[in-house]
């Protein structure tokens, strides 16, 4: 009976276990140990297509050769077909660049590029260092260099100089370029530019009575030399630059300062005159350009600073003949005198500025934003005195120096 009994145990034991399903493999454990476990492939993986830095450094090596050996041998077509032309404002500036070292010959000129690295597949930058000397000249400001970041454009499978590589502010009808990189950051002096830009176009727009249809390009730089190296090798000492069809350009001041707003404003006035002239100096006697941008600048002045200038030239007007500073005489300044710019401000720049004073308050805003609208349109001086002032010029110049002395 015992026997029995385990016998009967066993059987049903057996049969359980024969009950039990057989679990179903899972496919995802399956995968992912065959992945983790497989055996490398033998094929050899594709090789990675390598930035070509030897051949990029090698064709803008090229490049500043053939500019190198074009500016020496004064040869302005040599040069050009090396600069981009996407860029209007640039194209002219580099054109009037070129006009210069062929009208002033140069006995060295050097180009040098480094840490050239490609942006983009059609765009490439690198800092260019540009050093130069004047044949024949040993005097100072004769020779120079600087060194900048520049962006160069491969067009037709040439590459191309578009300039210096510039960081923007857009702020309606006023846009600014500065520098800024891992080697001269500018943004904070472009900022502060930036925080008066948009007063600047509204009170000389108004002031002027005249909205240019252009966008103004101001270009800051770091310095004298970056600015008569990059703008015209053959004059020195240049802190602004502003001729029409080019940006304005302005240096950074003592302590690497932001130019202020009356300097600026001063330029943005000569930008729209420039433009009411349809971008040319129009017919301005050149010290009267001068005494206009300067009026538009002095809109930045206090009360006291500008009565100040009106003061001293009154002072100029009635010192005893033979003193050292008189003031010039207007016909004897049909070419501007060669004069340290202090000396010229003083004797020509600030005389004139008072004159547009005069005619303000003398004839008011209307009549003479329409005498300077005449002349920059192509009317004379002579011709616009008696068409909206109601004088001729020799009178307006009799009641200016009569005025003077009545505001000491």
């Amino acid at each position: 009976m015992l026997i029995c009994a385990l016998l009967v145990i066993g059987v049903a034991a057996c049969q359980q276990a024969e009950e039990k399903t057989t679990p179903t493999p899972n496919q995802d454990s399956i995968q992912a140990a065959s992945t983790l476990f497989a055996q490398p492939s033998q094929e050899t993986p594709p090789t990675p297509t390598a930035t070509p830095v030897r051949e990029l450094e090698l064709e803008l090596n090229r490049v500043i050769a053939q500019m190198e050996q074009a500016v020496l041998a004064g040869d302005y077509d040599g040069y050009m077909v090396y600069i981009w032309d996407g860029d209007p404002t640039y194209l002219t500036e580099q054109a009037r660049w070129a006009a210069d070292w062929q009208a002033h010959p140069l006995r060295a000129f050097d180009l040098r590029l480094n840490d050239i690295r490609l942006e983009a597949p059609n765009t490439a930058i690198a800092r260019m260092t540009m050093t130069w000397s004047q044949a024949g000249l040993t005097s100072d400001g004769s020779a120079g260099g600087t060194t900048v970041s520049v962006v160069f454009y491969r067009e037709d499978d040439q590459w191309l100089l578009g300039g210096e590589n510039w960081q923007i502010i857009e702020t309606g009808g006023i846009n600014l370029y500065y520098f800024s990189d891992e080697i001269l950051n500018n943004r904070s002096q472009a900022e502060t530019v930036a925080e008066y830009l948009p007063a600047v176009h509204t009170r000389i727009t108004r002031e002027f009575d005249f909205v240019p249809d252009k966008t103004a390009q101001i270009k800051l730089y770091e310095n004298e030399a970056t600015l008569q190296t990059l703008t015209r090798l053959s004059i020195p000492w240049l802190t602004s630059w502003n001729e029409p069809g080019e940006a304005i350009k302005l240096t950074l001041g003592p302590f690497d300062s932001a130019p202020d707003d009356a300097l600026v404003a001063r330029e943005y006035t000569r930008f729209v005159l420039h433009e009411i002239g349809g971008g040319t100096h129009g017919n301005f006697p050149w010290w009267l350009e001068e005494g206009i941008a300067e009026y538009g600048g002095a809109t930045f002045h206090t009360l006291s600073q500008r009565n100040r200038i009106i003061k001293q030239v009154a002072a100029l007007a009635v010192a005893p003949e033979g003193t050292e500073q008189q003031i010039l005489d207007w016909q004897a300044m049909q070419t501007r005198p060669t004069l340290p710019e202090e000396d010229l401000q003083q004797v020509a720049i600030y005389p004139a500025y008072t004159l547009v004073h005069y005619v303000t308050e003398t004839y008011g805003s209307e009549a003479r934003n329409a005498w300077i609208h005449a002349i920059a349109t192509g009317h004379t001086l002579e011709e616009a005195c008696p068409l909206h002032l109601g004088l001729s010029f020799d009178n307006l110049d009799a009641g200016w120096r009569e005025w003077l002395p009545t505001q000491l």
